[in-house]
C-alpha cells in the first residue's frame, strides 16, 4: 500500500508539474532558427526551464509582429498568454485599444538594430576599399525589405530608403524594392541569394556577439554620427512584450510572472541570462 501510495503521488506530482505552462507569440527576429544556440528566445525559454523545473514555455507563433497582433485581436485561438513584439507600438495599441485583452502594462525588453546584408560571393556592402558603403540604389536594382505595414524591422528599412536615399514611395510598388512577409523571410531572400541585399535585424546574423555569420554587413544605427551632417535614419527599435488576457492556473500565472522577470533582469555582475543572451545576439538593453 505504502509503494503505492508513493506511486500515486510521484504520478500526481509529474502531472503537476507538466501542467504549468504558458504559450508565447514572439516576433520573429527574436525567434530565429527556433533552436537553442541560434535563437535568442530558444536560449531564454531553456535556460529558464532549467532554473524552473516543472515550468515550461511554448512558442505556439512566430512572425510579423502586426500579425501576431491581428491573431490576438482576432479570438487568441492559439491560446496566447505572453505577446512578444518588435515594437512598443502594437502593445501600446493592445493597452489602448484592447485593455480587455490584456494584463497590465507593456514591458520593454530588448532594443534592436536594422543591417544591411549581403550573402552574395564578391558582393562588399561594407565602406572599407572596394565596398558600397551601403544601400545605392545605382549599385542594388533590387533591395529586400520586411513589409513595413506589419514589420517594424521593415519599418524602420522603409525609413532608410525614403528618407536617406529618396526612393519614391510605397515601397511596395517600386521595382527597386522587394518586400517579404517578415524579417525571417526577408532574411531567407537574402541568405538564398535570391535576393542579392537586403536590411534584416542585426540579431538574426550575430552569434556570440559577433557578425555577420556570413556574408558582408554594414550596420546602420537609429542616428548615424558616422557622417557629418548627421543622418536620422529611423526611431530606435524598441521591442516590447504585454501579458494577454485568457483563463489560467495559479501556477500558469506565477510561471507567467517569473518569465517576465527573467526577461526584464539586467543584472550584469555576475550578468543575467537575459544580458548574456542580448549581448550574444546584438541586441542592447531598453
Amino acid at each position: 500500500m505504502q509503494g503505492g501510495l508513493a506511486a500515486a503521488l510521484l504520478a500526481t506530482s509529474s502531472f503537476g508539474a507538466q501542467a504549468a505552462n504558458i504559450n508565447i507569440a514572439v516576433a520573429s527576429n527574436f525567434y530565429n532558427s527556433g533552436q537553442a544556440g541560434s535563437s535568442a528566445i530558444a536560449d531564454l525559454i531553456a535556460a529558464f526551464q532549467t532554473a524552473n523545473p516543472g515550468s515550461t514555455v511554448t512558442v505556439v507563433q512566430n512572425g510579423a509582429t502586426g500579425t501576431l497582433e491581428s491573431q490576438i485581436t482576432g479570438g487568441n485561438g492559439l491560446g496566447v498568454d505572453l505577446f512578444l513584439a518588435a515594437d512598443t507600438a502594437h502593445p501600446q495599441d493592445l493597452a489602448t485599444n484592447y485593455s480587455s485583452l490584456v494584463v497590465g502594462s507593456p514591458f520593454n525588453y530588448a532594443v534592436g538594430t536594422l543591417v544591411f546584408w549581403s550573402n552574395t560571393p564578391n558582393v562588399n556592402v561594407t565602406c572599407s576599399s572596394g565596398g558600397s558603403c551601403g544601400y545605392n540604389s545605382s549599385t542594388y536594382h533590387n533591395v529586400a525589405i520586411a513589409n513595413p505595414s506589419t514589420a517594424p524591422y521593415g519599418l524602420a528599412a522603409n525609413a532608410v530608403l525614403t528618407g536617406r536615399y529618396g526612393l519614391t514611395a510605397p515601397l511596395s510598388t517600386n521595382p527597386l524594392v522587394s518586400e517579404y512577409s517578415n524579417i525571417d523571410t526577408t532574411l531567407a531572400a537574402v541568405k538564398n541569394q535570391t535576393a542579392t541585399v537586403g536590411f534584416v535585424a542585426l540579431s538574426q546574423i550575430c552569434q556570440n556577439g559577433s557578425y555577420p555569420t556570413s556574408g558582408s554587413a554594414l550596420v546602420y544605427p537609429p542616428t548615424d554620427t558616422s557622417v557629418s551632417p548627421v543622418i536620422f535614419n529611423y526611431n530606435p527599435i524598441v521591442q516590447a512584450g504585454i501579458r494577454i488576457a485568457r483563463t489560467r492556473t495559479t501556477d500558469q500565472n506565477t510561471e507567467l510572472d517569473a518569465f517576465v522577470a527573467y526577461l526584464t533582469d539586467y543584472t550584469t555582475l555576475p550578468p543575467s541570462q537575459m544580458i548574456t543572451t542580448l549581448t550574444n545576439y546584438c541586441y542592447s538593453t531598453p
